[in-house]
């Protein structure tokens, strides 16, 4: 029963639920008010009649029952202000009837049992007023029907007792009918309530709506969509702020993908464009040899070189990627402050070995040889800095004349340490040089497959100096090529 509750509890809307949590908020509220308010008239309806029947016993208890009605009748006597129905009853010790004074506006009333009232039972009720129903018998708490409030006292005399009893019914019927409009306008102020609190809430979750709408046209392709901005001191605007913070960097995340799987497609192409030549060339000059057309060596010779030389060039192809998928795992690096002038000249040293003794200097800012004390040092992990190094000469050589050298310049400018890797070359168009880092791009493609190149080698060099906290840009060589500059904190 309870699940079958909850299940359908959770089916209605968040709008009712407040709603009918608050209408049961203010009606709870409303119940223990008018209970309150009823419980206080009550005390204090009673406690007038009460008040009435002390003053009445106080001015009788003193009088001679033979001459009461005479002292009444001749104005000798003013009793108190009765109400419209009472009753008075003069009693012997023993409890039986002497005399007895009522008046009543309903025909054939009834007048309360008095014979149980004997002189010690009456000096048991203590000069306290109490209540009995309409037959008779004493009540302890409300008597909400017919019934009387007697006061029992015994006379001054000691002769006798007195009796004054005042009917309950008005009193009754006037918290009757307070309870029967309280019920009425508690009915009609919970009605008014429910209304006022389901058009306050529905304009309170009138932005929710606005949400799903954004939600839905997000999830049919519109990622561009966006929340109304409705300031911060809201929660709503807080909100909606957030959501268009998370659809933001959805928006970049799937910009980013989308931009990371056209690089992949054009890099795909184009490996796979890099790898059908020589894998295509070495097939040939496989079957050449199986065909037996290579029969003498100088012609064996040349088909070993090219086959290697293609190898080589797959096998740093394949090296590129697995270099990048290593940087893409984010380990820690070690950054050690570092002089990089060792590891600059050491660079310089085997680059030039690999680039065909082409000649690579190494100099300071101010384009002068580097003297045998200087330093440059920067917080760098140092195998990891040397592999941008050498791949910036790598490809500084790869651009780059014959006839010309490639500078490696490093060097401090304030609290900066910079390095610089310029060549000589045709340069890099200006609209490109931002794109040159990025994975697959290439400035130009038949110039790459001419030299060799993956597109790959300036995007590990990025991925590196950004783990540096380091930056990089392409800029123009004084009297044309590229300089590469390095910033390190």
């Amino acid at each position: 029963m309870n699940s079958k509750l909850a299940t359908g509890w959770s089916k209605v809307s968040l709008r009712a639920k407040l709603t009918a949590l608050s209408v049961a908020i203010i009606g709870v509220l409303l119940i223990i008010s008018s209970l309150g308010t009823v419980a206080l008239l009550r005390t204090y309806l009673q406690a007038n009649t009460d008040n009435v029947l002390i003053k009445t016993a106080q001015t009788l208890r003193v009088e001679d029952p033979n001459l009461i009605r005479e002292r009444i009748a001749t104005r000798q006597l003013q009793l108190p202000a009765l109400p419209s129905d009472y009753y008075i009853a003069f009693l012997d010790r023993a409890g039986k009837f002497q005399l007895g004074i009522e008046q009543s506006t309903k025909p054939n009333a009834s007048v309360p049992n008095t014979s149980s009232l004997t002189i010690s039972a009456v000096r048991m009720t203590n000069g306290r007023p109490f209540e009995v129903n309409d037959q008779g018998t004493p009540v302890r708490d409300f008597n909400p029907g017919s019934g009387w409030r007697i006061l029992a006292v015994t006379l001054s005399n000691g002769n006798g007792s007195l009796v004054v009893a005042l009917p309950v019914d008005n009193n009754n019927a006037l918290i009757s009918r307070y309870q029967a409009i309280g019920a009425g306008f508690g009915g009609l102020l919970l009605l008014l309530s429910a209304l006022a609190i389901w058009l306050t809430i529905s304009s309170a979750l009138r932005p929710l709506k606005e949400v799903e709408r954004t939600a839905e046209a997000v999830s049919a392709g519109d990622i561009g969509r966006r929340l109304m901005e409705q300031g911060s001191h809201t929660e709503v605007g807080r909100i909606n702020s957030s959501l268009n913070s998370m659809l933001t960097s959805i928006e970049t995340a799937m910009g980013s993908r989308d931009k990371a799987l056209e690089q992949m497609r054009r890099f795909v192409s184009d490996a796979s464009h890099e790898l059908r030549t020589p894998l295509a060339s070495v097939r040939g000059y496989a079957e050449l040899y199986r065909m037996g057309a290579l029969q003498n060596k100088p012609a064996l010779d040349d088909a070993m070189n090219r086959i290697e030389a293609e190898a080589i060039r797959m096998g740093g192809l394949v090296d590129n990627l697995l270099t990048l998928a290593r940087l893409d795992e984010s380990t820690d690096l070690a950054l050690v402050n570092t002089d990089l002038v060792p590891i600059a000249l050491e660079a310089a040293k085997d680059a030039s070995v690999a680039e065909h003794k082409r000649k690579i200097v190494v100099l300071n800012l101010s384009d002068e040889e580097i003297p045998a004390n200087y330093q440059a040092k920067a917080m760098v992990d140092a195998p990891a800095f040397r592999q941008v190094l050498t791949n910036l000469l790598a490809n500084a050589s790869r651009f780059s004349p014959a006839d010309k050298n490639v500078e490696l310049a490093i060097g401090h400018e304030g609290h900066k340490t910079i390095v610089e890797v310029r060549d000589h070359g045709e340069g890099i168009p200006k609209q490109l040089r931002e794109k040159v880092f990025e994975r697959f791009f290439r400035a130009d493609n038949s110039r790459n497959r001419e030299t060799g190149g993956s597109g790959l080698g300036l995007s590990i060099v990025k991925t590196i100096l950004d783990r540096h906290q380091a930056t990089i840009v392409a800029l123009e060589t004084k009297g044309g090529g590229t300089t590469m500059r390095i910033e390190l904190s």
